[in-house]
């Protein structure tokens, strides 16, 4: 028997896959990618970082502003997601279930935007 998860345990889930995340990540760059490689100590400390960001998930309204046409307008979609890690510098690390997606998301004029980086979690965070 399939149970659905309750949202206290749906929060929890998604904490821990972020932390099994961080303990497993290995960096990989394409060998066609464009710029330069972090340093070891880069990725390090930025594990070191999204590790002490981590906050305990809770929901909130985000405004989507992931592309061109959502940039323009006056307001973006609203759409609720989990906020898993908060820098203390602006920026929070967001799981999006629509998109089934991390995201990233920043203060602007005290509302959260996306900014159009999603993908994992540790990636999305390393690339603030």
């Amino acid at each position: 028997m399939n149970s659905i998860p309750t949202e206290a345990e749906y929060l929890s889930r998604l904490r821990r896959e972020v932390e099994r995340s961080i303990n497993t990540y290995v960096y990989e760059v394409p060998d066609d990618a464009i710029g330069n490689r972090m340093t070891d100590a880069a990725i390090s400390d930025g594990l070191a970082q999204l590790r002490a960001s981590l906050v305990e998930p809770y929901w909130t309204e985000v405004e989507v502003r992931d592309t061109f046409e959502q940039m323009k307008t006056h307001s973006g979609p609203q759409r609720k997601c989990a906020v898993i890690a908060d820098d203390g510098k602006g920026m929070l690390l967001m799981f999006d279930p629509l998109e089934n997606s991390f995201v990233l998301a920043q203060w602007c004029k005290a509302k959260l935007i996306t900014i159009d980086v999603r993908g994992d979690a540790v990636g999305c965070f390393l690339s603030r």
